[in-house]
């Protein structure tokens, strides 16, 4: 068995094979993006004029979803990864709402500063960041782009790799992953990858890290093994 297994890369990952294997490895990973819709809806109540701001756009769930049940609202969506925001090209045109979809190869950190949005997403980017630092350059720059009072609903994998239930954990995520058809080879990529490619905090840095950035009503909204989703207002 492989126990070192290459580093992914997104530019050179199999980003289809992601895309299909990312929901058996998440518990519930639709109804996670279904309850992010479901917030969004209900923190604009009868509001159409919507214009949201989907950072981490590449595979084009979040897009696809938001702009089918929502007619009137206009989505810009950002991933610096080329093969991801391909990916997402193609869902956006399968939806038929190309005509209210921007999708940009940059950061949020490389948009105009002048214009701001009724909300975001951030849909299991932020572990990929490395460093506290960049989280928060990261954070920062999104509350610049949300108008005050914004909503914004972000998914993570925050993990206390220190933690005495972090074995136990992993073992339960292994035997779901294993128990749905993930390949053995694809658990022991995603269980080194933890520290190395991605850089996962733990809840209470989490919810910190969002106040010091500009958020507030920090509430959790979602829950699986180390994966957490969490709806917030920009201050």
């Amino acid at each position: 068995m492989n126990h070192n297994p290459s580093p992914m890369s997104w530019e050179t990952a199999d980003v289809h094979r992601y895309e299909q294997s990312i929901a058996l490895k998440i518990p519930g990973y639709s109804h996670m993006h279904d309850l992010m819709e479901r917030l969004l809806s209900a923190s604009f109540a009868n509001n159409n004029d919507i214009h949201i701001l989907v950072a981490g756009a590449g595979g084009g769930k979040e897009i696809a979803l938001l702009g089918s049940r929502h007619a009137g609202w206009t989505l810009t969506g950002v991933d610096p990864s080329q093969p991801m925001l391909q990916l997402a090209e193609k869902r956006v045109a399968e939806a038929g709402i190309g005509s209210r979809v921007k999708l940009q190869p940059v950061t949020v950190e490389e948009l105009p500063k002048d214009i701001v949005y009724d909300g975001a997403t951030s849909m299991l980017m932020l572990h990929f960041l490395q460093g506290m630092e960049a989280k928060r350059t990261f954070l920062t720059s999104l509350a610049a782009r949300l108008k005050p009072g914004a909503p914004l609903v972000i998914a993570a994998v925050n993990a206390d790799l220190r933690s005495p239930a972090h074995p136990i954990m992993m073992q339960a995520w292994k035997d779901h992953m294993l128990s749905v058809g993930v390949l053995p080879e694809e658990w022991e990529r995603f269980a080194a990858s933890l520290g190395r490619e991605s850089d996962p905090i733990c809840s209470e840095e989490m919810t910190q890290l969002l106040t010091e950035c500009g958020f507030s009503h920090i509430t959790r909204y979602f829950g699986a093994f180390w994966v957490e989703g969490y709806y917030a207002i920009r201050n």
